[in-house]
């Protein structure tokens, strides 16, 4: 694995996004979007750094899951979930994930998610990809951010996480 100038993103509020007050999670959805341009350009040079073109097409979506997968080490504390240096990886491939289902399904923008069910809902004021019609439910979304990082921990459970990635991009389109 080559790091190269690889630095984790910087929230500027402490702590997980759900437990914030309202007006510190925005503020933080807010800084998260306001540096999704830098974060995915920081990505690209990290998956090039690795003779990885970062694309939205499919064969690339595959090249850099497989990337992911061949790379991402556990937290030996709290195994099998990835240690903190590849969560901050998994972070910006969910921007990028986000981007990649955004630019195939234009319908559908990066929002910032209030659960009626408060922290119990695993979104909860976490930045979503969302305006899907094709359901009934109005307020469906999904978190690329959650998802990669729990595929990178089934990965390092034993599960066979390969397709994952193509799997989440495409179902998320299929709604949209």
């Amino acid at each position: 694995m080559e790091w190269g100038d690889y630095r984790p993103f910087q929230p500027v509020e402490d702590g997980p996004m759900e437990d914030l007050s309202p007006a510190a999670a925005r503020r933080e959805y807010e800084h998260r979007m306001a540096t999704k341009d830098e974060r995915l350009a920081v990505l690209a040079a990290l998956v090039g750094a690795n003779g990885l073109r970062l694309g939205k097409d499919a064969e690339a979506v595959d090249d850099l899951e497989r990337w992911y997968l061949a790379g991402v080490e556990a937290d030996h504390e709290r195994a099998p979930r990835p240690r903190p240096l590849w969560i901050a990886v998994a972070y910006d491939l969910g921007l990028h994930l986000g981007d990649t289902i955004i630019a195939r399904a234009p319908g559908l923008s990066w929002s910032f998610y209030r659960s009626r069910a408060g922290s119990r809902d695993v979104a909860h004021q976490h930045p979503v990809i969302m305006g899907f019609t094709g359901l009934r439910n109005k307020r469906y979304n999904v978190d690329p951010f959650a998802f990669a990082v729990g595929t990178g921990g089934s990965h390092l459970g034993g599960s066979d996480a390969h397709g994952s990635f193509r799997r989440f991009v495409d179902s998320a389109v299929s709604y949209a």
